[in-house]
């Protein structure tokens, strides 16, 4: 009976067994569970919304403060025209800081008006940049849109 071919071959099967979680601890994030993230489209003509409402062809968008504080509700009015959904859509990315995507739905106040509360993370840098897109739950309606958030 040949015992070091037996010793052998299981240092190598150990080997091998070690290499492939190796493989899968440090590159399993990368192929396994990589997801495209969405692109935020660029808002037309930098329209920031604020106190001075951004206006689409079909809608207008502003907020109750020309600026959005971290963790303090800011009401957020969206004025369609012809809408026929029971609520809108907000997703916010951060522009010089990834912070994910925020969220936000917008409720119908009714006579083509829908309203929520944008209550925005706590960033390192005292100014940031929130860039988004208001939108209705089929696509039909797109309104790009920048927010402006200072402490």
């Amino acid at each position: 009976m040949n015992l070091t071919g037996t010793g052998r071959r299981r240092g190598v099967e150990l080997m091998g067994l070690a290499l492939v979680v190796a493989f899968g601890y440090f590159f399993a994030d990368k192929t396994l569970f990589d997801e495209a993230t969405p692109a935020m489209p660029s808002p037309a003509l930098n329209c920031t919304i604020g106190t001075t409402p951004c206006t689409f062809d079909h809608a207008t968008v502003s907020m109750a403060s020309a600026t959005a504080a971290p963790l303090i509700p800011t009401e957020i009015r969206v004025e369609v025209s012809n809408a026929s959904v029971d609520h809108l859509m907000v997703e916010l990315q951060g522009v010089e800081m990834n912070m994910g995507i925020y969220k936000l739905k917008l409720s119908s106040a009714g006579n083509n008006l829908y309203t929520g509360d944008l209550m925005l993370p706590i960033c390192m840098e005292d100014e940031m940049t929130w860039r988004g897109v208001v939108k209705s739950p089929d696509n039909a309606l797109s309104l790009p849109i920048d927010v402006r958030m200072a402490r």
